[in-house]
């Protein structure tokens, strides 16, 4: 194998683990914002229902643009 060879993969070998970086940080995000909002729509006092309840319609489109019978152009057109 060439040293050209060995580049290439090497190359290939961080591109992959980047990605796989990367699909496992927006994972945690989405987490973290699902939790988050899970703690706006608990949140009792009058005074933040509407916070609450635009809370629980955002969490509700996360989780069904993470379905995966959901299409990536449905989420672009806001189709859920």
């Amino acid at each position: 194998m060439t040293q050209r060879d060995d580049g290439h993969n090497y190359r290939d070998s961080k591109n992959r683990a980047m990605e796989y970086e990367r699909k496992q940080k927006y994972k945690a995000i989405i987490d973290m914002v699902i939790r988050w909002l899970d703690s706006n729509i608990d949140d009792t006092d009058e005074k933040f229902h509407l916070v609450a309840q635009d809370s629980a319609d955002l969490k509700e489109k996360i989780e069904l643009a993470l379905d995966p019978s959901t299409t990536k152009r449905e989420i672009e057109d806001g189709d859920l």
